[in-house]
């Protein structure tokens, strides 16, 4: 299993910037020998259909860019690309420009959009998510062609091209790895067909927001029917089996010292999200317990799923330390 950080802006101190402290973020993520370091896209994030506008928020690509020149061995990821923020074009180009600056280390993330506060705000279209789909599939089509042809003219019902020209092109052959975000039956059928990772989070594109509900839903239970679906989606497209590789995030990390603190903790949340303490303890964007609790309920997601990638929310810096030394033991 590989393990990657997830990386905003919220971690300033008083003496340093936004910027400073996503790249500290990301240098410390390297030199401890986590594997990826990913970077949201948004204008400003959302919890629970509430935008938090207090907050600084960064440009995916610029931080990418950034983070570039600053590490030398992590992979850099978007977490993920909304696609309909930018003409795919742009897209293509970006990530290009990166994966060369990088010396082939981007994976792009990309994804249909979901936060509808935030495209209100900005006065962005938010179409139903069919048309969303439609709009991803033109777009994943046109950056993969970029990368890959000399010229390239394309017709759709969203996007036109006329011998349109990509250069550089990226330093990976054919393209960076692409990861595409959600888990509704539009998106795992994606994924089978032409992903190189699904990454699984709670269905949120019909409703336009972050709801308990889809929370609720998205559990280790449901995780295998997400899966056979991919795996269907894959052998009609006549690609191997795990094809897709399996990604998650965890946003409730919660660290204990004992297995009664791990209890406590667990029925709190699901107080909050309901459930039981069981499900909580196995929700796949939870991850709650002692490094040895937490180290036995990876192994099991990884030979019961196939976990084979999961992305670490961490709160400190020493927090992240604290999870490579003593759950990966990589210091």
């Amino acid at each position: 299993m590989q393990f990657a950080v997830g990386i905003a802006g919220g971690q300033v101190r008083h003496d340093q910037t936004g910027v400073e402290s996503i790249v500290e973020q990301a240098v410390l993520a390297e030199s401890l020998g986590f594997d990826v370091a990913f970077v949201p896209d948004h204008y400003v994030f959302e919890q629970l259909g509430k935008l938090q506008t207090d907050g600084a928020t960064y440009e995916l690509f610029f931080v990418l860019a950034t983070l570039a020149q600053r590490t030398k061995r992590i992979r850099l990821g978007s977490h993920v690309a909304c696609l309909l923020f930018r003409h795919p074009a742009m897209h293509a180009r970006l990530f290009a420009q990166i994966d060369e600056a990088s010396g082939g280390r981007v994976i792009a993330g990309v994804g249909a959009g979901w936060t509808r506060a935030e495209f209100t705000m900005m006065g962005i279209p938010f179409p139903e998510p069919s048309e969303r789909l439609q709009m991803l599939d033109e777009s994943v089509a046109i950056m993969r062609r970029l990368w890959r042809e000399e010229r390239v003219s394309f017709s759709g019902a969203h996007y036109q091209l006329t011998d349109a020209v990509c250069l550089p092109r990226p330093a990976q052959a054919g393209g960076p790895p692409l990861m595409l975000g959600g888990s509704g039956p539009g998106i795992l059928r994606r994924a089978g067909e032409w992903a190189d990772i699904i990454h699984m989070v709670p269905r949120l594109g019909d409703a336009g927001t972050t709801t308990v509900d889809e929370i609720r839903k998205f559990s280790d239970a449901a995780v295998p029917a997400k899966l056979a679906r991919v795996r269907a989606a894959e052998a009609a497209a006549g690609r191997k089996k795990g094809s897709a590789r399996f990604a998650t995030t965890i946003f409730n990390y919660v660290p204990t010292t004992s297995p009664a603190e791990t209890k406590k903790a667990a029925e709190g949340l699901a107080g909050i999200f309901g459930g039981t303490m069981e499900e909580i303890l196995r929700h796949p964007v939870s991850l709650i317990g002692t490094p040895e609790e937490i180290r036995e309920e990876l192994r099991r997601r990884e030979e019961t799923h196939g976990l084979s990638m999961l992305v670490m929310t961490f709160t400190t810096l020493d927090q992240m330390r604290a999870f490579a030394d003593r759950v990966l033991g990589l210091q």
